[in-house]
């Protein structure tokens, strides 16, 4: 057996390899691992507390109480300031909790380092051998092979002199475009070891930076612009503020209409003159020029047409989605690189009568105007008892101020939000994991306390966020983040899926089978639980006084959330 002096001794030119990770997280810029902690974890906690002995600069490490929880808030403050961030969870049973996020958060091209622990490899003689018959239960062949299809890049730790130079090529992978999470195994023996002190926080290494398309490429999509008699931006929303100045810039000088289908973030603010809306069928039954931007699905085939002869253009980090195995949308031409620098590069080579950008813009604004009317009517018709989402999101977007952040997740109905600036809004990506709107939102709240964030949840989504955990960060650290619950007992999503497929089938008449999850449930009471302000709405009129209510609360510091009882 070793000497346990010698086992957890330190000297100043040697470290724990638990400490070098750490200082090598901080030195590449992350703030904070989001920590879900097991028998695997006793190298890192001792480095935590060996690093604040010895003034190491490491990020701050979080409890957080459930798996789900701590990958969805790595995913909101990614979305909150485009910073990456750190998750570690507990050998192969954590990471399974987390592969969700990981699917979620390569779909929304979210950059994170997660990370696990891995059960010791040895039985006995060496620091951090197995010492828990759970040691030998959590054996795997491959536990890299839980989340290696999402990741974009993956390995394990093996020697303690490599732990700076993995740390900062994972984050450098992961932070380039198109960006996403990558995962590192970390061996309880490997990090019970030590390492030189002088090259844990080494230089940070650096991301790709995307770069423009080819000269030949830019200028021949710009004449196809130019040439074009109806043309169409279609996107489900871009990351940050250059890429949505970027777009409105071009879209207003060539009085392109901006349609964001299935938006997960903010393409274009409601106000400007391009925007379009988030349907594309009065636009694709037209279009002869079709501009997908960064869109994933830019139209459903089986529901959508486009015009004979659509020229199709196809702008993005990566326009093909290579990592697809079966996406069937082509293009006539592929732009890949920096989005904001593309659509700058176009905007200065098309050329567009001043009279035709006119005249696209006016007709655009007809059809907003038409738009909105609409949904001054579905708001008034869901005025009712019990209220539907329409009259919901309304008042919600009527409450909030101008730099809140609504996270959605099959919650409010975003056709009817304005949204008023970039980075504003994220919806669930088109991945589907549930459980990703509350925790991201606490991320993007932990990103800045003093901005309001809001989570718009259906119940189902709520469950699945484990909403005990999340309520238990959202208290123990002191986030005001303000939770809106529409409860209306259904997998709605399930539901409306089982009627666009059967919408005169057996299962539309009545009860809808496995559909159904009842509504009884006092979602307040466990927000109240854990010191929120809480309060159960069913009256459509009393809604209002409720949301200012809550913002009230959350202004002095509070978490808060509203159940609000909803029709389908």
């Amino acid at each position: 057996m070793l000497d346990q002096t010698q086992k957890t001794a330190a000297t100043e030119d040697q470290v724990l390899v638990g400490e070098a990770f750490l200082a090598s997280l901080k030195a590449n810029g992350v703030d904070y691992l989001f920590a879900n902690a097991g028998t695997d974890f006793p190298p890192i906690i001792e480095a935590i507390a060996q690093s604040h002995a010895r003034r190491t600069k490491i990020p701050e490490a979080l409890v957080i109480p459930h798996e789900t929880v701590a990958v969805g808030m790595a995913h909101g403050y990614y979305l909150a300031t485009g910073k990456a961030q750190a998750v570690m969870v507990h050998v192969n049973v954590g990471l399974a909790n987390t592969a969700m996020g990981v699917l979620n958060a390569a779909s929304d091209e979210a950059a994170m380092l997660v990370c696990s622990g891995r059960t010791p490899l040895t039985e006995g003689n060496r620091e951090g051998a197995r010492s828990s018959p759970i040691h030998w239960g959590q054996e795997m062949y491959d536990q890299n092979a839980l989340v290696r299809e999402p990741a974009k890049w993956h390995y394990e730790l093996r020697y303690p002199e490599q732990v700076a130079q993995v740390v900062g090529r994972a984050l450098s992978i992961a932070r380039s475009e198109p960006a996403g999470p990558a995962y590192l195994s970390l061996p309880r023996e490997v990090l019970s070891e030590r390492c030189p002190a002088a090259g844990m926080a080494a230089k940070p290494a650096p991301a790709i930076r995307p770069v423009l398309p080819l000269d030949s490429a830019l200028a021949e999509a710009a004449q196809m612009i130019g040439a074009a008699e109806h043309p169409v931006i279609i996107t489900h929303g871009l990351a940050g503020a250059a890429e949505v100045e970027a777009l409105e810039a071009m879209a207003a000088m060539a009085g392109i209409p901006v349609v964001e289908y299935f938006p997960t973030k903010v393409a274009i603010r409601d106000d400007h003159p391009a925007a379009a809306g988030q349907d594309p069928q009065p636009f694709l039954k037209k279009a002869d020029l079709i501009i997908v931007l960064q869109a994933l699905v830019p139209w459903v085939p089986d529901i959508h047409a486009t015009a004979p002869g659509a020229r199709i253009v196809s702008i993005g980090t990566d326009p093909l989605y290579q990592k697809l195995p079966v996406r069937g949308f082509t293009a006539d031409l592929a732009l890949a690189g920096s989005i904001a620098a593309t659509l700058h590069a176009l905007a200065a080579r098309i050329q567009v009568p001043a009279t035709l950008r006119s005249r696209r813009l006016d007709g655009i604004a007809a059809l907003r105007g038409a738009q909105r009317a609409a949904i001054a009517k579905r708001v008034e018709v869901a005025r009712v008892d019990p209220m539907g989402p329409a009259w919901v999101t309304h008042c919600i977007d009527q409450a909030l101020p101008d730099d809140a952040i609504i996270v959605n997740e099959l919650g409010v109905d975003s056709a009817i939000l304005r949204f008023r600036a970039p980075a504003s809004y994220f919806a669930t990506p088109l991945s589907g994991g549930l459980g990703f709107g509350m925790p991201a939102a606490l991320g993007a709240q932990l990103a800045d306390r003093g901005r309001q964030v809001v989570a718009c949840v259906g119940d189902g989504s709520y469950m699945f966020a484990n909403p005990v955990a999340c309520h238990q960060v959202a208290q123990a650290l002191e986030l005001p983040l303000l939770t809106i619950v529409m409860n209306n007992g259904l997998w709605n999503a399930v539901r409306r899926s089982t009627l666009h497929m059967y919408p005169d089938g057996a299962s539309a008449k009545g009860r809808m089978p496995l559909t159904e999850i009842g509504a009884g449930t006092n979602y307040a009471m466990i927000a109240e639980a854990h010191g929120a302000f809480a309060l159960r709405v069913t009256d459509p009129e009393e809604l209002p006084g409720a949301l200012r209510a809550a913002l009230a609360e959350t202004a002095k510091g509070r978490q808060a959330l509203l159940e609000l009882r909803v029709g389908v």
